[in-house]
């Protein structure tokens, strides 16, 4: 059953004519006939009383009228929710835990400025959970930690970003032209939970022997900027160039980066995607060089 046999019935029965019919959809009255009659084949029942002077709806016509009707208001309201949509397009963004809300914040308030009628909607994650929402459907698209293997055909990089360790800038190690992971020991620690590297960590220091004071575990990369400012610990983190109260100090065993990129799965036609990595390709994120 197609919509144009609904349309065509329909029509028929307000007129109760088929020539009328004909004139009102601008089709020839065989096209017309040879539709009802496919319609009533697939149905299985007579849907007109044909003969007399007005074509009359059989109860079978009358039940099928009603469905009818509203199958064509649902559709019609689909068409206009359709249209509707591409008017104002919905983009599903996806981040990581760790990437800077201040800096995102500022991306997304200037793409709005130059594409406003792009509703956005922004969620954030660990690599896994972005992951699988990019699959499933979940989200158009991902700003996530790219890897050899990403394609891509369905990525862009972003930039590059050394992590190392972040300091409150009156703490003594801030002085120091770099460190090793035997001057953590003892020392105030925050733990970042939410890094891609965090399950290493305490392999990383038990193979070192070092042993720091863990004095806060967060999931929120702000909170932990937040408490280094306040002179609360130190964290090993991702280098960002705009922290007011915090020194970046170089380690010397250890050495650890990532790659920053866009996802997204191919084919998925939604042109606000093509619009977002265009323009965040020249953004400042906020990155130390």
């Amino acid at each position: 059953m197609d919509l144009y046999q609904i349309r065509y019935f329909l029509t028929i029965a307000e007129f109760g004519s088929f020539t009328k019919a004909a004139e009102q959809l601008y089709v020839s009255q065989p096209s017309l006939s040879a539709g009802i009659k496919k319609l009533e084949q697939e149905l299985d029942v007579m849907l007109f009383e044909r003969g007399g002077r007005r074509i009359l709806l059989t109860s079978a016509g009358r039940l099928f009228q009603e469905k009818a009707q509203a199958i064509l208001a649902e559709y019609q309201s689909i068409r206009q929710d359709l249209e509707k949509l591409k008017a104002q397009p919905t983009l599903r963004i996806a981040t990581l835990h760790t990437l800077r809300a201040n800096s995102m914040a500022k991306i997304i308030g200037a793409f709005h400025q130059q594409y406003p009628k792009v509703v956005i909607e922004i969620c954030n994650g660990y690599l896994q959970d972005l992951q699988d929402w990019l699959e499933q459907g979940e989200v158009d698209l991902t700003i996530t930690w790219l890897r050899e293997q990403d394609d891509p055909r369905k990525s862009q990089f972003l930039f590059h970003q050394a992590l190392t360790l972040a300091v409150p800038q009156n703490h003594a190690l801030a002085k120091a032209s770099s460190v090793c992971l035997a001057d953590l020991d003892g020392q105030p620690y925050i733990e970042r939970i939410n890094c891609e590297f965090w399950r290493t960590c305490p392999k990383m220091f038990e193979s070192a022997g070092v042993k720091p004071k863990i004095v806060y575990s967060s999931n929120n990369e702000e909170w932990v900027i937040s408490l280094i400012q306040a002179g609360m610990g130190m964290s090993i983190m991702p280098i960002w160039s705009d922290l007011a109260n915090v020194t970046y100090v170089p380690m010397t065993d250890l050495s650890l980066s990532r790659t920053i990129g866009l996802q997204w799965r191919s084919k998925q036609g939604l042109e606000a995607v093509n619009w977002f990595c265009d323009f965040v390709m020249e953004r400042d994120w906020q990155v130390a060089g």
